[in-house]
């Protein structure tokens, strides 16, 4: 028990300077370097011995490009392959295949990663490991570049193979500085170890990488043993004296056949201690002396004392050329040592041994010789401890580590997946403000995918319900510019900044949490967090939105969502399955939210009539859409041949043919007229906007860019031919002898202000003029207001996020000209100023054919008398169904609206409303009247590409406003021109 004790406090003295993470297995012991144009050097001499074959052994295949690309794209793997079947053969033996002809400037990227994709596939299982660097001798590239080509080396060789060990070779000494270049630009997450040439000191080198890459393997390239195969043996053991114990794990030696075949009983002899993780201890606290003839010469003798992590034994290797010596060291159990001579293979006793029990400590005489030899302490009782746990599950991989993982994972994919044929189902809505009927848009698609080009056509068209063929209404294809620099991508570069999250479960799935930044906030690139599955490394979400956003774009906000749609040679395959995007965007002056979702199903991986049903597709006369690096554009047919339409589609016309009835007018008011909406006004990429009803006008004109990309300016034009009733009531009813005729007219000029994605500013001037006559019911005496411009400025803020609107602002205006009109106590003097303000909230829900609508606001104001306070009019904000425009107004609101609506048939829409309002006006009661509204509406496809739409709204007003009326209807006739 006592000789177990004593071990195990040893090993816990070793653990001291065990590094955080072990050298891979693959990347330990000895190799020798061959190339593939000779002969096989180590096959060869293992099949001329008889003897066992040394553990752990290895080959460094050093492989021309030229030797297997005969021609580009063209591989010959006939050498190759029967060089690595040999090797395959022999058991134990190792095999790292050193690629040269692989450095930036030598190769172009593409055909270089398709290379060693494929012959990393080729040999999977076969090969333990991948070397590439620099051309011996040749110029250090600049390391930006070079990392690029690092990691885009490394992603492509563990796609095809992601068991092999990548490993960076080729560093030379003076590379020191030019290293940790490469590992300042993120290397370290995709080489498992480093490979050093010999040749002259690499302390400088291994500070660099024990800095930025502790745990990695270091392997030293290309030791020569010179070409005597009596000295190469002593040669050897001198090298694995330099290395044993030390950072380098590996050395692989030059050397010709028989200098190989008289090396191998050394590497046989030394076999406990190269095919372990080995640490070293240092003298001082081990107690480590060595004397001659008294003299203590610890300082001048070559040596170094080891302990074994998996045998858990120490061994003192030394070199004595000049003479026997005398070792002291502090020894726990007390057991005796023997003489080990790996060039001969022999074991025999020390000359001497003296064990001192009150201080423990050994004192063991050593025989001189040539070349190293070892102290072994094996022949004791072994403890059995091992330092070989598995920690991996208890590390967190580094961010860098994480993306590595990932890119590796996808270019795997990306190797197998050629194309890919999918359905999917997408869903457009927009409102173009809180009161009014919203737009619907769903379309039913098949997707053709080929590497990076996407085109997908259009199966079926529903708007508002009602299905279109291929002449269905054409829509602008508004979009944010183009990100070509995603997150996760490999670039040269580093567009982005990354930062662990943690770990989240996902629908089952556990993934590691992202968060990324752009570096540079004017460009358009994305911000969010990422979530990636720790078993497969493939993405499983990523919510972001995007930044450095042009007008009319505000804001691009987008969840995807990814899974597993199918398998490929046993891989699982992940691609999007889901997409959730709002986008706000400037339209007439004013923010609209649009909402789109993509459902993704009925995948077809690597389908063989691909291209087939991809032309067939080309050859119909259906509406299709090609994804090019300017963004989205139709694929249109011309001359029977699909092309690319290269000007994006920005406007679009409608005639409107309708008519409303509304109470406050005396008969129902024609419309009639066009709609024209277009967003590169005289190619300025300004807008205009236009509703010509024949009775009534309103223009916008819209510049996106008036300062910069953050300050937008618009100008806005309401006219209404027809003269409008207005009317006031009491608990009587109406007071007819104060019944007016108004005729409005209005123009405003508006500025926004961009502060964030989210966020925007508006400041606005509004000139108004209302002209007042009287009515023929009029009395005489009653004296109508003063027709007048009225000055307004307001400001307003807008939030809009993940569905939710809320707009909030205020409005100061100021009358012209203002003088005593009505009865006595109508007019105050203080109401030639006055102020509005509003809050509002609103959100849309979807699932599937059914829609859902909520909106809450509240208005009110100061000063506010007849003619400036909240009515409910076809073009107010504050509408509510089957209210009159005219006569029902209150100073101050509260209101809460809904809408639920669902399709049927894939023909009719059919709309519900229920609006609740509760108002009220400090001068005449201080008490709140409820209004309530319900309403019905419906959108059908008519003949001749025509889409009707009717609404009919039902008030329940408080007594003294039901004498008009209140029911009010719409019926219109829109035509796409």
């Amino acid at each position: 028990m006592r000789m177990i004790l004593a071990w195990l406090g040893g090993g816990v003295i070793a653990l001291i300077s065990i590094p955080a993470l072990a050298a891979p297995e693959a990347v330990r012991g000895v190799g020798f370097d061959e190339t593939l144009s000779e002969e096989p050097v180590l096959a060869r001499v293992l099949s001329e011995n008889s003897a066992t074959t040394p553990r752990p052994l290895a080959v460094r295949l050093i492989v021309d490009r030229a030797e297997v690309e005969v021609e580009p794209g063209s591989y010959d793997f006939s050498a190759l392959d029967a060089r690595i079947a040999i090797y395959r053969s022999l058991d134990e033996i190792r095999t790292l295949l050193d690629l040269r002809d692989s450095g930036p400037g030598t190769v172009t990227p593409e055909p270089w990663e398709r290379f060693v994709r494929a012959l990393a596939a080729r040999y999977r299982g076969s090969v333990a490991g991948f070397v590439f660097g620099t051309q011996p001798g040749a110029a250090t590239p600049p390391a930006p570049e070079y990392a690029f080509h690092v990691k885009s080396t490394a992603v492509n060789l563990r796609a095809g193979d992601d068991g092999a060990l990548v490993i960076l070779g080729r560093i030379e000494r003076v590379d020191a500085s030019w290293l940790a270049s490469l590992y300042e630009e993120g290397i370290a997450a995709y080489v498992d170890a480093i490979g050093i040439s010999a040749g002259g000191s690499i302390a400088g080198v291994l500070d660099v990488i024990e800095q930025h890459h502790p745990g990695a393997g270091i392997i030293l390239l290309g030791e020569p043993l010179g070409d005597d195969p009596s000295t190469g043996p002593h040669r050897l053991l001198r090298s694995q004296l330099d290395v044993l114990g030390t950072v380098i794990s590996a050395v692989t030696y030059r050397a010709p056949p028989a200098v190989v075949s008289a090396v191998l009983p050394a590497i046989e002899a030394l076999g406990p201690l190269i095919d372990q993780q080995v640490v070293s201890l240092d003298d001082e606290p081990s107690g480590v002396r060595l004397l001659r003839a008294g003299r203590e010469v610890t300082s001048t003798i070559p040596h170094r004392l080891l302990f074994g992590l998996s045998d858990s034994t120490r061994y003192f290797i030394y070199l004595a050329e000049e003479g026997p010596l005398e070792l002291e060291l502090s020894e726990p159990t007390g057991m005796r040592p023997v003489i080990h001579d790996p060039l001969s293979g022999a074991r025999r006793p020390v000359s001497r041994f003296a064990y001192d029990e009150s201080d423990r400590t050994a004192t063991i005489g050593l025989p001189a010789e040539a070349w190293p030899l070892v102290v072994d302490w094996s022949t004791g009782e072994s403890t059995g401890y091992s330092a070989g746990e598995d920690v991996s599950s208890t590390v967190l991989p580094s961010v860098a580590e994480i993306l590595a993982r990932h890119q590796q994972a996808r270019t795997a994919q990306d190797a197998l997946l050629g194309t890919w044929v999918a359905s999917a189902s997408m869903d457009l809505h927009f409102r173009p403000t809180a009161a009014e009927t919203r737009f619907d848009i769903e379309t039913e698609n098949r997707f053709f995918v080929e590497g990076e080009q996407t085109e997908w056509e259009e199966l079926s068209f529903r708007l508002n319900g009602t299905s279109w063929g291929p002449n269905r209404p054409p829509f602008p294809l508004l979009q944010a510019e183009k990100v070509l620099s995603l997150p996760l991508d490999l670039r040269l570069d580093a567009d982005y900044r990354y930062r662990f999250e943690g770990i989240e479960t996902l629908n089952g799935r556990e993934c590691w949490v992202l968060q990324f930044d752009p570096i540079d906030e004017e460009r358009s690139l994305f911000r969010g967090t990422v979530w990636i599955d720790r078993r497969s490394w493939m993405k499983a979400k990523v919510q972001s939105v995007q930044t450095g956003l042009s007008p009319p774009i505000v804001s691009t906000e987008e969840v995807q969502y990814f899974s597993p749609v199918g398998e490929l040679d046993g891989r699982p395959v992940h691609l999007l399955t889901r997409l959730v995007a709002r986008q706000l965007i400037l339209v007439a002056g004013r923010t609209i939210l649009v909402e789109r979702e993509v459902r993704f199903d009925d995948f077809e991986l690597n389908p063989a009539d691909f291209h087939g049903r991809r032309e067939a597709a080309r050859a119909s006369d259906r509406i299709m859409f090609r994804d090019t690096e300017q963004g989205l554009r139709y694929l249109v047919k011309q001359e029977g041949r699909r092309v690319v339409q290269d000007q994006a589609t920005l406007s679009a016309m409608a005639a409107l043919v309708g008519i409303t009835y509304d109470p406050s007018y005396d008969y129902p008011l024609p419309l009639g007229g066009i709609n024209y909406l277009d967003f590169d006004f005289l190619g300025t990429e300004n807008q205009l906007a236009l509703v010509f009803g024949g009775v009534l006008a309103l223009v916008n004109v819209q510049r996106p860019r008036l300062l910069g990309d953050r300050v937008d300016g618009s100008f806005d034009l309401f006219v209404i031919a027809v003269e409008g009733s207005d009317r006031t009531y009491d608990s009587g009813g109406e007071r007819t002898g104060q019944r007016l005729l108004t005729r409005p007219f209005s123009t405003a000029v508006n500025l926004g202000l961009r502060v964030a994605e989210f966020h925007r500013i508006g400041a606005s001037y509004q000139f108004r003029y209302d002209h007042y006559s009287a009515d023929e019911t009029t009395s005489p005496e009653f004296e109508p207001p003063v027709s007048t411009g009225t000055h307004a400025i307001g400001l307003s803020w807008e939030w809009r996020r993940s569905g939710y609107s809320f707009v909030a602002g205020g409005t100061s205006h100021r009358r012209a000209e203002w003088r005593p009109w009505g009865d006595p106590g109508d007019f105050q003097a203080g109401d030639g100023e006055y102020l509005k303000y509003s809050a509002s909230l609103t959100r849309d829900f979807h699932a599937g054919f059914h829609k859902f609508h909520v909106n809450a606001a509240y208005f009110g104001g100061r000063n506010l008398d007849r003619f400036s306070m909240y009515r409910f009019g076809l073009f107010d904000e504050t509408k509510v169904r089957g209210v009159p425009s005219s006569g029902v107004r209150f100073g101050e609101l509260g209101m809460l609206r809904g809408s639920y609506s669902f399709d049927l048939f894939e023909q009719y829409r059919l709309d519900l409303f229920l609006d609740q309002a509760f108002g009220r006006d400090r001068r005449a009661a201080s008490n709140w009247q409820g209004i309530t509204g319900v309403g019905a509406g419906f959108n059908m496809r008519g003949p001749w590409n025509t889409l009707l739409r009717g609404e009919v709204g039902k008030s329940f007003l408080p007594p003294e406003y039901r004498e008009p009326g209140s029911i009010v209807v719409q019926f219109q006739i829109l035509k796409p021109l």
